[in-house]
């Protein structure tokens, strides 16, 4: 008798299992996975995409070993200090500068690569950074000349 009444249990344990692992099928994970971040223009989705901005995709990129989300964005060089300052102060990036023939962000111990932070009302935060492709123009009084400047905003997947 007693052996009948451990499979009993054994089968009655099985089986509430299986039906836990159904109702997690069905009615739980959708809901996690669609929690998940996807790729969109995230300035716009966050609401701190200046008019000045032109989104121009997002893709699933890597940044050394982690898996992240990336949105690029270009500006005209006639708006990329509005833009440069915008950053500064809502993202904390540092200034750009000059170095060999492109202008991007600043390194500095405090700061990864000079790139900037912009947290959502969730669990994620955003790296910005901005640069330019190789051009000639070195002063900052004729950013005019350079025809875009590109500003990248990271979404990490996962933890380094």
């Amino acid at each position: 008798m007693g052996r009948k009444i451990l499979y009993k249990r054994f089968l009655l344990t099985a089986l509430t299992l299986l039906c836990a692992s159904l109702v997690w099928a069905t009615e739980v994970a959708p809901r996690v996975s669609s929690s998940a971040p996807q790729c969109s223009d995230f300035l716009q989705k966050l609401g701190k995409k200046p008019a000045a901005l032109i989104f121009l995709g997002c893709k699933p990129a890597m940044d050394a070993q982690i898996h992240t989300l990336l949105a690029s964005y270009k500006t005209k060089g006639s708006e990329a200090a509005q833009i440069e300052r915008y950053l500064i102060r809502h993202t904390r990036m540092l200034p750009l500068h000059r170095v060999c023939c492109i202008w991007e962000n600043r390194n500095s111990p405090e700061h990864d690569n000079g790139s900037g932070q912009l947290g959502s009302h969730t669990e994620f935060n955003y790296r910005v950074s901005m640069g330019t492709n190789e051009n000639l123009i070195s002063h900052r009084k004729d950013w005019a000349k350079i025809d875009w400047f590109y500003v990248s905003v990271e979404l990490a997947l996962e933890l380094p």
